[in-house]
């Protein structure tokens, strides 16, 4: 890896890190679960970086946050926010976006995007799908254990209400992911794949 690349690496992580926090600003309380922009900017994170710059911006998202830095919803960040009713959904992104790394760096390669162009648009939505699935589970799971209530109740709670927004987020990020690729080949034709 140059040094011009690895600074770029390092600013790309730096601001999907900035979407992120961001992304959980804009909080609209939702009941125990607010609603956030946080899974868009999640999937524009894990679909757009190299898997192991993906793996770096989530991971230091959260570590930002554990260490106290408000970049969790509503402005807040602690260790107690992770370990609060709602904390499994950021662990939920984390082990998303260490499935997804394992299975993008095993399985997807250059010459297979280039044979089928379809290819990134599919795996794009193969990522929304398994982050949205995985945080769901985690997060519902660690609610019911932190709330003391049976998973169908913490489903009700953490997942039904936000099955439709959370799906108009992902085809928006998804999108958005599209239209950046197009300006990247558009302009630095040898980068079409990364």
């Amino acid at each position: 890896m140059t040094s011009g690349s690895r600074t770029q690496s390092i600013v790309l992580i730096g601001l999907c890190v900035a979407l992120l926090a961001i992304g959980a600003f804009i909080t609209v309380p939702f009941g125990p679960v607010p609603f956030t922009l946080q899974t868009m900017m999640l999937v524009l994170t894990i679909c757009l970086l190299t898997p192991r710059c993906a793996l770096a911006a989530v991971t230091a998202y959260l570590l930002l946050g554990a260490l106290g830095l408000p970049v969790f919803s509503g402005m807040r960040g602690g260790i107690a926010v992770l370990l609060g009713p709602t904390g499994g959904f950021l662990m939920g992104f984390l082990l998303a976006t260490v499935i997804i790394a394992i299975f993008k760096s095993n399985f997807m390669s250059a010459t297979a995007c280039q044979k089928h162009p379809w290819l990134p648009l599919l795996t794009d939505v193969m990522c929304a799908v398994v982050l949205t699935v995985v945080s769901y589970a985690l997060g519902s799971a660690w609610y019911a254990f932190s709330a003391h209530v049976d998973l169908t109740a913490a489903a009700l709670v953490t997942i039904v209400p936000f099955v439709l927004p959370d799906i108009l987020k992902a085809l928006a990020a998804i999108i958005c992911v599209q239209s950046v690729r197009t300006v990247l080949t558009l302009r630095v034709p040898e980068r079409r794949i990364r």
